[in-house]
């Protein structure tokens, strides 16, 4: 499968995902109107930056449907004190949460990360996201440090580094 064909299987579950777990934390312009374009873009170009270095995703599916994905890459950076390989996405389509998908995509993500000689995984929450929050800590991460990010539309959000030793 080529780079083209796997940003278009991954890129429409991303921008689901985000319509709903998103909605009051990026405008609503952006999540009607903008994100199906910008994540088609970021997906064509992460594909071909994954396939060039250390990640990999990994994508669910029930029958031929894809409904979840993980991206996951080697990303020690001890001058940013980000040590562990970094979950990059996490997202399974709305109405199918619920039914062990992203939990067991997290547990594919921390064998591919053990067998690279990781200790542990980290990713980034927005803080207003007490779904996934919540999803995080049933799964044994754990917050370590708060920061503003700049949004895809612009506007800053808060989010929270979490922290899974494996």
């Amino acid at each position: 499968m080529n780079a083209d064909e796997i940003a278009s299987m991954i890129a429409p579950l991303h921008a689901a995902s985000w319509k709903t777990a998103y909605r009051g934390i990026m405008s609503d312009h952006f999540l009607d109107h903008v994100v199906d374009g910008e994540r088609r873009t970021h997906w064509r170009k992460k594909v071909e930056e994954l396939a060039a270095g250390d990640g990999e995703i990994f994508l669910a599916r029930i029958g031929d449907e894809a409904v979840g994905f993980l991206c996951i890459q080697g990303a020690d950076l001890d001058e940013l004190n980000l040590r562990g390989a970094y979950v990059n996405n996490l997202h399974v389509l709305p109405h199918i949460k619920g039914r062990g998908i992203g939990t067991a995509l997290l547990e594919r993500g921390a064998e591919w990360a053990r067998t690279r000689g990781f200790s542990q995984m980290y990713l980034f929450v927005f803080e207003d996201n007490l779904q996934a929050r919540n999803f995080y800590r049933a799964n044994g991460w754990h917050a370590v440090e708060r920061l503003m990010s700049e949004l895809p539309d612009g506007e800053l959000a808060a989010e929270l580094r979490l922290v899974k030793s494996i």
